[in-house]
């Protein structure tokens, strides 16, 4: 019960909403003076009013009406007037938590101070302080020698497009490079955009490696944070916020492609993809909040007329328009969006609200950021026209989805009906956008074929791949998490079918979509991680739960199993003529009273619970802390790869080549890492990709320098267990170090210029060139020992006799025997080409 202080100021709150109403609640002063209870028809407000006095708590429910709570706090609130702009700016909602959270009904127009809880606010960092130090694993391969190494391939296709947009911008102000981007605005332009402008804004070309090695973690707190609201919202549970935190954060899968320096499009993507979610839910979890207080439409009207919604609408706005510029496969991320809008209206349908009331926020949000996209399109030459055209699809059929409903609830048909209706207008749409746009449709069936049909790279295999027995994908790329989740989901996902719950909705959409992206691909995973967490947390909390060392989650007793609050807000309900059937109790439905929702961190007070409690916590998580380091470590570059690319950086600057003459020729999944150090062009991995592993497994690789001289300068080659050692280039160049160790033949165009764990690092010279004169006999041999890494090998290379005369190739220098004759081989000779001549004795 509120105290006579928390009445007073709620009292005079919402008199100074409705200042008309102050005779009418005089009035009930004196009724509950005579002791006489009241009904909503004995009253002089109308549903609107009535609802939310019962929504300030200004009233209670007895056995033959209602009741004032607090009569005399309230006449006292009569008597000192409503509240001013001052008083409402400093009064904390009730309900208020730790960061500001309203677990009561919102109120329309009112900005509040956060009560801060200082335990829970330290459990909040912690919990972001841990998905920092997740990604902080690769961190000591990362920062090696004063540079910042990324892992993974793709992160030095971005770098590039950073440091060339950051070189040509004048400043954070230059808009006009926004819209002159070049290549870099064809599929991921905001990510590009984002990384320059924030590069220029911290000082430019030299905080570009800075940049590139901490923008991703930043996202990732930012994005624990939208993380937490969300769970927050729906629950009510600051201990499931902060386990859902925790289970998003030590997802390996994720933490791989946000890990420090991964400067990729899945940091920008992801949050864009947590605001959308978040915004989302707020919009869906405030209509159901405000049912439980006031009848259906005026629920819905009060929703419109919110304020805070409307700029909830915005955010959700600018993630709509974000997220179509973040990414390649952008049209994607609006399938669930649809769905979401098309299951939202049947359930306001079926619930007795206006489906136009109740979406006006988020129709109007879908539009603005379905506008942003479209103009960055036009006016920036953003992205293609599909991934720009399908939010204005979303948009356009929401518009035809919610005048639909409106329409069917107006002539009460079945809500199951309209879902069918909804499918026909969606399908109608679709057909109509393909005659009117068939190229868009043509590079659509392209994009899907590039993003779920290429071969050769680990992101292609299925999250619940055969290899692992289908049950241990998903443990190893989300944790222990995963399996918590997906029993909460299904619970959920049966409780949508009863009861009112659209923000809970959000999020059973979009989890069965991501989980059937990476039931095709497990580069989705990553996503899915993001939207299963509040799952996770809840089943984690349950579980804590039933070993009676923990409260239970608010709200997950069966429906007939509620208590007098929700039994009371039924009666709200069924007052104002909502069916009994759809009550908005039930299981997960924020705010249920059979459990209190715990908006406070505490501990257990006895001492054998705290330490079960932290025991059974780290051993849930305890898989994910031993899977991170494993995953993260498949991406990062070891030690002597980097190395190598220092080597021939070093050693190319000492020959004077510069590109192409510097091309590094490797495993087209290292080529862009290899270059970006070497010459910085690291735009694209696709020479590599069409000639090295052709080249690695050729007879003869001295034949393969015609092809190469004119286009790579150095080749680097790591241990294969897919190629064979026998009269392959592999052979020759790995296992015999070009000199013809490991009785291999040696070869005259690459000279070893580094041999460190594994990773052999040739440069490809000319040639020095022994011509042998007045030679009898078919064949001569020329001889040296070379000295590589500390080792001397015998170095001979032979070549037949034609007419007496033979000519030998050699790519080492040194004095050479042939025959009873000694020539000396200078650098200058094997890099120029050049030939010496000598008798054959």
């Amino acid at each position: 019960m509120p105290s006579p202080e928390e009445t007073i100021a709620a009292a005079r709150e919402f008199l100074a909403d409705h200042p008309e109403a102050a005779d009418a609640l005089a009035a009930l002063v004196e009724r509950d003076a005579r002791d006489e209870p009241w009904t909503f028809a004995d009253i002089d407000l109308d549903s609107g009013r009535f609802g939310e006095l019962v929504a300030h708590d200004l009233a209670r429910e007895v056995d033959d009406g209602y009741r004032l709570r607090n009569p005399d706090a309230v006449r006292a609130a009569l008597d000192a007037g409503p509240a001013d702009a001052a008083d409402s700016a400093g009064a904390a909602p009730d309900g208020a938590d730790a960061t500001g959270a309203d677990d009561g009904p919102p109120d329309s127009g009112r900005l509040a101070v956060p009560n801060v809880d200082v335990l829970t606010l330290l459990g909040l960092v912690g919990a972001l302080l841990t998905v920092v130090s997740a990604r902080l694993v690769a961190a000591p391969a990362v920062f090696q020698r004063g540079f910042v190494v990324s892992p993974s391939n793709d992160t030095y296709f971005f770098r590039y497009w950073q440091e060339r947009l950051a070189a040509r911008a004048d400043g954070i102000l230059d808009l006009g490079l926004f819209a002159d981007m070049g290549g870099a605005a064809g599929t991921r332009p905001l990510a590009h955009a984002t990384n320059w402008w924030v590069t220029v804004l911290l000082g430019g070309v030299d905080a570009a490696p800075s940049v590139a090695a901490w923008l991703p973690v930043v996202a990732s707190v930012c994005l624990g944070y939208l993380v937490y609201r969300t769970a927050r919202l729906l629950t009510g549970d600051v201990r499931v916020a902060l386990a859902a935190v925790l289970f998003y954060g030590l997802a390996p899968v994720n933490v791989v492609y946000t890990s420090v320096g991964f400067l990729d499009h899945q940091a920008h993507q992801y949050l864009w993809l947590g605001l959308l979610v978040a915004t989302l839910t707020a919009l869906g979890v405030d209509v159901a909040r405000r049912i439980e207080h006031t009848d259906p439409q005026a629920a819905a009207r009060a929703h419109a007329r919110d304020a805070r919604m409307w700029l909830v609408a915005i955010a959700l706005a600018v993630s709509v328009a974000a997220s179509a510029h973040a990414w390649g496969g952008s049209p994607l991320t609006f399938v669930p969006v649809a769905a979401v809008v098309g299951l939202r209206v049947a359930l306001d349908v079926r619930r007795d609200l206006s489906p136009t009331y109740a979406n006006a926020p988020l129709l109007t949000g879908l539009a603005l950021g379905a506008a942003g996209a479209l103009g960055a399109h036009l006016a920036l030459g953003w992205h293609e026209s599909i991934a720009a055209v399908t939010p204005v699809l979303v948009a356009g059929g929401a518009l035809v989805v919610v005048g639909l409903g409106e329409l069917w609830r107006r002539v009460s048909l079945p809500p199951l009906a309209l879902v069918a209706a909804e499918v026909v207008v969606a399908l109608g749409g679709l057909i109509a956008y393909a005659r009117l746009r068939p190229g868009d449709i043509d590079r659509l069936q392209t994009r899907a074929d590039d993003l779920f049909f290429r071969e050769g790279i680990s992101e292609a295999v299925s999250l619940f791949n055969p290899d692992l027995a289908v049950i241990f994908g998903p443990l190893f790329q989300l944790g222990l998490g995963f399996y918590f989740a997906v029993a909460v989901l299904a619970v959920v996902t049966w409780a949508l079918a009863r009861h009112y719950t659209p923000g809970w909705l959000v999020l059973v959409c979009f989890a069965w979509y991501y989980m059937l992206l990476a039931t095709i691909q497990v580069r989705f995973a990553g996503q899915l991680a993001i939207i299963i967490a509040p799952f996770a947390g809840v089943g984690l909390i349950y579980l804590l739960a039933s070993i009676d060392i923990a409260r239970p989650v608010a709200g997950l007793r069966p429906a007939d199993q509620q208590d007098e609050h929700t039994d009371r807000h039924s009666g709200v309900t069924g007052r104002y003529g909502g069916d009994p059937s759809e009550r908005t109790s039930g299981v997960f439905v924020h705010h249920r009273s059979d459990t209190t929702p715990v908006s406070s961190l505490q501990f257990p007070t006895e001492t054998g619970k705290r330490r079960y409690l932290v025991g059974t916590v780290v051993v849930v998580l305890l898989f994910n802390l031993v899977l991170v380091p494993s995953l993260v470590g498949q991406t990062t570059y070891d030690r002597a790869q980097f190395d190598a690319a220092l080597t021939v950086d070093s050693h190319a600057d000492e020959v004077t080549r510069e590109f192409p003459q510097n091309f590094v020729l490797s495993r087209w999944g290292d080529n862009r890492m290899y270059n970006y150090f070497v010459n910085g062009e690291s735009r694209s991995y696709g020479y590599a990709q069409s000639n090295f592993e052709q080249f690695l497994t050729a007879s003869n690789p001295d034949r393969w320098y015609d092809q190469f001289h004119d286009r790579v300068g150095y080749v680097v080659i790591t241990d294969r267990e897919d190629v064979s050692t026998t009269n392959t280039t592999y052979g020759a160049l790995h296992a015999g170090l070009g000199v013809g160790a490991n009785d291999t033949d040696p070869v005259g165009r690459y000279q070893l210029i580094a041999s460190e764990n594994g990773v052999r690092t040739f440069a490809l010279v000319p040639g020095a060139t022994i011509r042998v004169m007045d030679v009898a006999g078919e064949s001569v041999t020329a001889t040296t020992t070379v000295t590589l890494d500390g080792t001397d090998y015998e170095y001979a290379r032979t070549a037949a006799v034609t007419n007496g005369t033979a000519t030998v190739r050699v790519a080492y220098p040194g004095s050479y025997r042939i025959n009873n004759r000694t020539v000396t081989v200078t650098d200058d000779d094997v890099f120029g080409g050049n030939q010496t001549q000598v008798s054959g004795g």
